[in-house]
């Protein structure tokens, strides 16, 4: 199956920081400047939890509960931060890297406004989040719902579910699962819809989020 190439006409290259657009309620960010801004929420993360994960940058616990008002602001060395966002930015970019190129086949697009709120998100977790950065973990916040918009429709070739439209998954053909990292899976993927409420499943899998599947009448509700 081709993979196939949208030419959509989309606000690109336009910054995740606050910009706007004048002709569409809803502007599209990079996923570079997502990474950006991933990479800055990171590392005032690390700067109040510690490197470790479990501590504040003075080596003092820092509890969960403190977290979002600790972490909001900006803490430490501006050299060694500026370092840090570069470094983080560098493994935003490689994470995104099938996002960066959906997004200039047209296959995708970001939402700015949903970023923001997304990214702040990912600055306030818990201490106990992982000690690197994690896009996956970032995007599956609910606050990060809605941040990407697919364009492939159902049956045609996807690396991930970002890229299907509204109420897809994509479908890896090798294992049978959703293939919901935005790394992808290394594997072949077709759009796939989503089982209604009421409709015939397997597992919640198959469900459109949140409807779950009973186990023992089989239908998502």
């Amino acid at each position: 199956m081709v993979r196939p190439i949208l030419m959509l006409t989309i606000a690109g290259g336009v910054a995740v920081t606050g910009c706007t657009s004048n002709t569409t309620t809803t502007t599209s960010g990079t996923s570079q400047s997502l990474s950006q801004q991933l990479a800055e929420a990171f590392c005032g993360w690390q700067a109040c939890c510690g490197a470790g994960g479990g501590s504040a940058a003075d080596g003092g616990q820092t509890s969960d509960a403190g977290a979002a008002a600790a972490c909001g602001a900006s803490t430490g060395d501006a050299g060694l931060a500026d370092q840090c966002v570069a470094r983080v930015t560098l493994a935003g970019d490689q994470q995104l890297a099938l996002v960066a190129t959906a997004y200039s086949e047209g296959l995708v697009t970001i939402d700015t406004t949903i970023a923001q709120s997304c990214a702040a998100a990912y600055q306030v977790r818990s201490c106990a989040g992982s000690a690197t950065l994690d896009v996956d973990e970032a995007v599956s916040s609910p606050a990060c719902a809605g941040l990407f918009t697919g364009y492939i429709p159902v049956g045609e070739r996807c690396d991930m579910t970002a890229e299907c439209q509204a109420g897809n998954y994509c479908l890896s053909q090798a294992t049978g699962q959703a293939i919901t990292s935005v790394q992808g899976g290394g594997t072949l993927g077709v759009c796939f819809p989503y089982q209604a409420a009421g409709a015939t499943c397997n597992s919640t899998a198959d469900c459109l989020p949140p409807l779950t599947c009973d186990p023992t009448l089989f239908v998502c509700g």
